[in-house]
C-alpha cells in the first residue's frame, strides 16, 4: 500500500536517470567544447597553411621556370658566341674562292666530330651558294633567299627556331653569322649551324631531375612567343593520357600568358595542377617555360597536416570524453550519496555515517555542509531527547524531594538526638548512628543534585575571561591535588578572547572536570588545564590527565545520569557539565584511549559573537 504523502514509485530510477543525464550532458558539452573550436582552429590553420604552401610552392615553380629559360638562354648565347668565333677563322674565309682546297668542309666536319651539338654545319659564299657542308648533298645549293642567308649576307647575325613541331619530331635551332673579309670587313659569305633541339630539351630535363631531391616532381613544357609548343620534359610516372591532357591545358595557358607579368605562378592548370612560368625576355630567345606540379603532390605536406590534425582532434575528443566521464562519475557519486542520505533522513532515519568529502570544490562544500546539517540535526535530536529525559527527571526529582526530604529530615534529627544521648562506652552504637547521619546526608545530596540537574538555574551571561575562571577552580582544588601528590599545569593563552557565559556555572563545570580527574588519578599523576584560541566564533578550554583513560564502550554513556566509572560516584557530575554547557550553546567533547589519559574539551561562544 502506498503512503499518501509519498510518490507512488521508487525514486531510485529517477536518480539513476539523472545520473545518466548528467554524464551525457557533460560528455556532449566536452565534445562540443573540443570539436567546435578545434574544427574552427583546424580550418583556419589549414586555410592559411594551404595559402602559404601554395605561395611557397608557386615561388619554387616560378624559380624553376626562370632557371629553365636562363639555362636555355645561356646555352643558346654560348652557341651564338661559338658561331661568331668560327666565322672569323681564316680557314672559313676560303668561302670567297668556293673552298677549292676543301679546307672549310674539313673544318666543319672536324667541329661535328669534336662533339658539338649541331646536326648540320654549312657555309655559303657571297652569292648564297653552299660551298662547304657536313652533308655533301647540300654543296652547290643556292640558299640566298632563305631568311638566315638574307640576314647574314646583309651583315647581321641570325637566330631562329625551332619551328613548332608535333611531339616526338626532331627539330633544330638555326644559328648563323656573317663571314667577313679580313682586310675590308666586307661580307663574303655566311656560316650556318643547325643546333640539335634535343640538347635544349635535355637541359630542361636536367633541371627537372635536379628538383627531385627538393621534393618537387614536375613537368617542364616550352612554348614560343605565340604560345605554340616547342618541347617538353615529363616525369617518368606520367602516363600518356595525363601527358596529353596537361599538354592541351598548357597550350591554352601559354596563349593566355603571352602578356602576363613574369615570372609568376597560378593555382590551376586544368583542375589538378600548380604552374610556375617565365619567359626569356631580354635574352636571345623569347620562349615560355611552364613548370607543372600536380596539386596532390604539391599539397602533400598539407594532407599530412590534415591527417595529424584529425588524429590530434580525435585524441583530444576521446580524452575530453574520458575526462568528462571521470568528472561525471566524481560529481554523480557524491550527489547519489547525498540523495540516498536525504532519503534516509526523509524516512526518519539519520545517515549511518557522515558523507565522504572527496574534494574541496562546490560539491565537496555541499557534502561538508550536509554533514554539518545532519550533525546539527542529530545534536538537536539528542538535545530534545536529553531535554525530555531531564524534564521527566525533574518531575521525578520534584516528587522524590517532596516525599523523601521530610522523612530524611526526621531521620537525621532523630539520629542526632540518639547520638547526643549515647554514652561514651557505647562505641558501636555511636558508629552506627554516625553512619545513618552520613547516609541521610548522601541521599539528600543526591536529591539536591537531581533538582539542580532537572531544574538548572537561570543563566547570568556576561563576557568572561576563561583564564580567571579556570585559575579560581584550580586554586580551589590545589589542596586536594597536593595531598594526593598530583601535579597541576596551567597553559593559558595570553590575551585570549572572553567567552559569553555565566562565570559561576562555568566555574562549576571546570571544577567538576578537575575534581573528576583528581579522583581518577593515582599519586604522581598530572593534570593539564589549557585555554583554546579563538576559532569559528568559539573559545574554550581543555582538562587533560595522564590517567588510565576511558574504555571505548563507556564513552557513549559518560554524560548519562547515574553512570559513573568511580566507586561511590553519583554519576551526576558529567551530566550536569553537559547540561550547563549546552545551555550556553556550547559543546563538550571527550578524547580518551585506555592507558593514554583523557581530555575533556569545552567550547563556548565568543563574547560579542552571534554564534
Amino acid at each position: 500500500m502506498v503512503h499518501p504523502t509519498q510518490p507512488a514509485h521508487d525514486p531510485q530510477p529517477r536518480a539513476w536517470f539523472s545520473l545518466r543525464s548528467l554524464r551525457a550532458k557533460l560528455q556532449a558539452f566536452s565534445v562540443l567544447l573540443v570539436v567546435v573550436p578545434g574544427a574552427l582552429i583546424a580550418l583556419i590553420a589549414l586555410t592559411r597553411a594551404r595559402s602559404a604552401l601554395e605561395q611557397a610552392v608557386g615561388r619554387q615553380l616560378a624559380e624553376v621556370a626562370h632557371d629553365t629559360v636562363e639555362q636555355l638562354g645561356t646555352t643558346i648565347a654560348s652557341e651564338r658566341a661559338n658561331m661568331r668565333r668560327w666565322a672569323v677563322r681564316d680557314v672559313v674565309r676560303d668561302v670567297r674562292i668556293g673552298d677549292q682546297g676543301g679546307r672549310v668542309a674539313h673544318f666543319l666536319r672536324s667541329l661535328q666530330e669534336g662533339g658539338v651539338s649541331y646536326r648540320e654545319l654549312l657555309a655559303i659564299d657571297g652569292d648564297g651558294r653552299v660551298v662547304a657542308a657536313t652533308d655533301p648533298a647540300e654543296i652547290g645549293r643556292v640558299l640566298r633567299d632563305l631568311p638566315w642567308a638574307v640576314a647574314t649576307l646583309a651583315g647581321d647575325e641570325f637566330l631562329a627556331g625551332p619551328a613548332p613541331t608535333a611531339p616526338g619530331q626532331p627539330g633544330w635551332v638555326e644559328i648563323a653569322a656573317p663571314v667577313r673579309d679580313g682586310g675590308s670587313g666586307t661580307v663574303i659569305g655566311a656560316l650556318l649551324g643547325r643546333y640539335d633541339w634535343a640538347h635544349v630539351i635535355a637541359v630542361a630535363g636536367r633541371l627537372r631531375r635536379m628538383q627531385l631531391p627538393h621534393g618537387l616532381t614536375i613537368d617542364i613544357l616550352l612554348f614560343d612567343g605565340e604560345g605554340r609548343p616547342l618541347g617538353e620534359s615529363w616525369r617518368e610516372d606520367a602516363d600518356a593520357e595525363q601527358r596529353q591532357r596537361r599538354r592541351d591545358d598548357a597550350g591554352v595557358l601559354a596563349r593566355a600568358l603571352r602578356t602576363a607579368p613574369v615570372p609568376g605562378h597560378i593555382l590551376q592548370l586544368g583542375v589538378d595542377s600548380l604552374v610556375g612560368y617565365d619567359r626569356g625576355e631580354g635574352r636571345d630567345v623569347g620562349w615560355l617555360a611552364l613548370v607543372i606540379e600536380p596539386l596532390d603532390e604539391a599539397f602533400l605536406p598539407l594532407r599530412e597536416m590534415e591527417q595529424q590534425l584529425a588524429l590530434a582532434l580525435v585524441a583530444v575528443v576521446l580524452g575530453a570524453v574520458a575526462v568528462a566521464t571521470y568528472l561525471a562519475h566524481r560529481m554523480s557519486r557524491p550527489l547519489r550519496e547525498l540523495t540516498s542520505a536525504t532519503q534516509e533522513i526523509a524516512r526518519a532515519r539519520a545517515p549511518r555515517e557522515p558523507l565522504a568529502v572527496r574534494s574541496q570544490d562546490e560539491i565537496g562544500q555541499l557534502a561538508s555542509a550536509f554533514n554539518a546539517m545532519t550533525a546539527q540535526l542529530s545534536r538537536a535530536q539528542d538535545d530534545l531527547v536529553v531535554a525530555a529525559k531531564f524534564a521527566f527527571l525533574g518531575e521525578v526529582a520534584a516528587g522524590v524531594a517532596h516525599e523523601v526530604r521530610t522523612p530524611l529530615g526526621i531521620l537525621r534529627s532523630s539520629a542526632q538526638m540518639l547520638q547526643r544521648t549515647a554514652s561514651a562506652g557505647e562505641g558501636e552504637r555511636t558508629e552506627l548512628i554516625g553512619m545513618m547521619i552520613e547516609e541521610v546526608d548522601r541521599v539528600d545530596h543526591v536529591v539536591d543534585g537531581l533538582l539542580e540537574l532537572a531544574r538548572p538555574r537561570e543563566l547570568l551571561v556576561e563576557p568572561t575571561p576563561l583564564e580567571a575562571v579556570l585559575a579560581r577552580a584550580l586554586d580551589f582544588a590545589d589542596v586536594q591535588a597536593r595531598e594526593k601528590g598530583i601535579a597541576v599545569a596551567r597553559e593559558f593563552t595570553p590575551k585570549a578572547s572572553p567567552a559569553r557565559c555565566d562565570p559561576e556555572q562555568i566555574y562549576q563545570v571546570a571544577l567538576n572536570l578537575i575534581v573528576n580527574a583528581l579522583q581518577i588519578l593515582p599519586a604522581g599523576g598530572r593534570i593539564t588545564v589549557r585555554t583554546l584560541p579563538r576559532h569559528d566564533g568559539r573559545v574554550g578550554f581543555e582538562v587533560s590527565d595522564d590517567g588510565p583513560g576511558i574504555p571505548p564502550e563507556a564513552r557513549t554513556r559518560l554524560f548519562t545520569p547515574f553512570f559513573s566509572l568511580r566507586a561511590g560516584g553519583t554519576g551526576l557530575g558529567l551530566a550536569l557539565v553537559q547540561r550547563v554547557v549546552q545551555a550556553h550553546q556550547g559543546t563538550v567533547a571527550v578524547e580518551s584511549a585506555p592507558g593514554r589519559g583523557t581530555t575533556f574539551r569545552v567550547e563556548l561562544p565568543v563574547a560579542g559573537s552571534d554564534a
